[in-house]
Formats: structure tokens, sequence, C-alpha cells
């Protein structure tokens, strides 16, 4: 096939050596089985996003991996009248980039299907949108963060981000970090609060408290009678349990509006809260979904 393939090829340019045609013919091969043999190059940004954060590895590879799920790819759209562009999705890798061989924890996020993405080069087909993070430690309070994006469309035409992407991803993976500090920090307030009227409830026990002995923490219930107890018990659940007042509440992967809505959730739908925040309670609901919704779209259960 391929001897035949060259006496075609070079029958044209007068070439009518037998042998001179199965030279060509090796050289052909050899150098097709050459060619295959090479390894595919991955796709390399050169205007990768590289950032410091003031803030340990542990904080910054949550607040990450929570914008790698929130379903958004962030600073670019398809269309003028829709702004944001949802429809993504975490991932274990994204082939354009290949494996990570360097330092540091790689996250992604891919949106497939994306037609003529805003802000990448020359991306005027549909193609598929992929996002990769690498978080890696500098020191115990300071973190490196590198943000890539590429556009691969239905050609397998890669077309470069021209930075509006990595900007905004950026962005959201601050607003994550924000919420988490607030977070802790309400928490470490609300502990202080609780230690603080445990002791001006019960001054005589701290100060008749037996070294060595540790408080269970249970001490509240000494002394109730079972009617009390279960009184105190179904007002610990009436705190907990909270139930959706309208129906179409969204379910948000992060305590934001502009978070990706995992679900949602039709009025009286129950929830128990697992944390607190200023403006949004973690919750989860009877079948295991976890996620955030609003203050203002719950109330407590009849």
């Amino acid at each position: 096939m391929q001897i035949a393939t060259i006496e075609a090829a070079t029958r044209p340019l007068g070439i009518e050596s037998p042998a001179v045609r199965v030279f060509l013919c090796f050289v052909f091969s050899c150098t097709s089985l050459f060619c295959w043999g090479l390894p595919r190059s991955s796709f390399q940004p050169d205007n990768s996003l590289l950032v410091q954060i003031d803030a340990p590895e542990a904080d910054v590879r949550q607040a990450v991996q929570e914008v790698s799920e929130d379903q958004t790819i962030h600073g670019t759209f398809s269309y003028e009248k829709e702004r944001t562009l949802y429809g993504a999705h975490a991932a274990a890798s994204a082939p354009v980039f290949g494996d990570w061989q360097e330092a540091g924890k790689p996250f992604y996020k891919l949106a497939s299907g994306v037609l003529a993405p805003k802000f990448f080069k020359y991306s005027e087909d549909i193609g598929t949108i992929s996002v990769r993070y690498v978080v890696q430690p500098v020191d115990a309070s300071t973190t490196s963060l590198r943000i890539d994006a590429v556009f691969v469309d239905a050609r397998n035409v890669k077309h470069a981000s021209q930075g509006n992407v990595e900007s905004a991803e950026y962005g959201a993976i601050q607003e994550h970090l924000r919420a988490l500090q607030a977070q802790r920090k309400e928490n470490e307030q609300a502990a202080q609060e609780i230690a603080v009227r445990r002791a001006k409830a019960n001054p005589e026990k701290q100060n008749s408290a037996q070294p060595g002995v540790a408080d269970s923490g249970d001490s509240w219930a000494l002394g109730l009678t079972v009617p009390q107890l279960e009184q105190r018990v179904a007002e610990l659940r009436h705190e907990v349990e909270l139930q959706v007042k309208d129906s179409g509440a969204s379910l948000k992967a992060a305590p934001f509006r502009s978070a990706g809505t995992l679900v949602s959730l039709p009025a009286r739908t129950q929830v128990v809260v697992v944390v607190l925040t200023a403006y949004w309670y973690g919750v989860q609901t009877d079948d295991g979904r976890r996620g955030w919704i609003h203050r203002s779209q719950l109330e407590p259960v009849e």
C-alpha cells in the first residue's frame, strides 16, 4: 500500500526507478512511525495569573475547591443578555493541560458546549472552557495560587484567555476566603459568648470546681425532671431545624447570591442548620444534600 502510494506520488515527478521508490517508501514509513511515537504536548498558557495570598494553605484549598464546584465560569459569557456562564463542573483533570507534574495541588473546572465565549482570543465556535488552579504553600501563613484558563473549540483549536476569566475566578476565591475567615471569627465569638453565659449562670460552680475534674458539658441536665428534659430537647431541636418559607428557595453551593444553585427547594422543606453566618445558613436536607440558604428564606418549623 505504501509503495503504491509513493509510486502514485512520484510518477508526476518523473521518478521511474524502483530502487528510488523503495527508498522513499522506507523514509516515509520511518517518518510516520517517528511522528506517531512523539508525545502530544499539553497546552502551556503564557498569561497565567500568579498571586501570593496571606492565608494558610488549608484555607486557600477550601476556597478553591468551593469555587471549582460553584457551577460557574467567572469572567466570561456567551450572550449579551446573560452575563453569567453557568453549567460548569469540577473535574479531576483537564485534557488540554495534561498532567500537572510540578509542586502544588491542582484543581480543575470545565464547561462544555459553550458557544463563542467572550474574552478568549478568536473564539467564534462551540467548545469547552477549562480552568486550572494550582495551590502551593509558601510558608505557614502564605500560599501561592496559579490560575489558567483556555477555550478549546470543536476543531481542537486552542484559544488563550485574555485574563478576564483568571481575574474573575481569583475574585470569587477571595470572596470565599473572606467568608471562611468571617465564619471562623463568628464561631470564636459565639464560643466566647457561650462561655461567658455559662459562667454568669453558674458562678458557684466556677468557684467550687474541683481541680482535675473536667466539665462534661451536660451539667444543664442535672436536677431536671423527664418532662423538663423533653421540653429542653424540643427547644434545642427547634433552634436547629428550620423550614423553607416559599417554594423555589435556592440551595446554593456557597454563601453568595452569585454562587451556583444546587437545587430549588419547595415550600415547607425542612432542613437542619449545621453552620451559622451573619446572612447565610449552611444546611442539610433530609435526603443528605448540603448547601447554603439565605436566612431570609427560612422560618421555624411549625
